[in-house]
């Protein structure tokens, strides 16, 4: 996945932070800088499972991001504004 967005030229970030009244962290795998805002991604090798962190980042930062994109086995979708994107699919949408 790395290897993916990092071959379209861009710069990749991770972000973590602790979650209240836990040992939990939360974390968003890849951070890539669209203009003024970024574009998160999640990745889920195994399928879609669980994905609160993607979904707390962009409440957490709405004003920031611009798109978030779940990558997963599974087809194209959408759940609410995360979109569900398969991972073949990478090098044209972090372009």
């Amino acid at each position: 996945m790395a290897q993916m967005i990092a071959a379209t030229g861009r710069e990749l970030y991770y972000h973590t932070w602790e979650t209240k009244d836990s040992t939990h962290y939360y974390e968003v795998n890849f951070l890539i800088s669209d203009k003024s805002k970024v574009n998160a991604f999640e990745i889920k090798p195994s399928g879609l499972g669980k994905y609160e962190s993607i979904n707390e980042f962009c409440r957490k930062y709405s004003k920031n991001v611009n798109m978030a994109y779940l990558i997963s086995q599974k087809d194209v979708g959408t759940d609410g504004s995360l979109l569900l994107k398969p991972f073949y699919l990478v090098p044209f949408i972090s372009v």
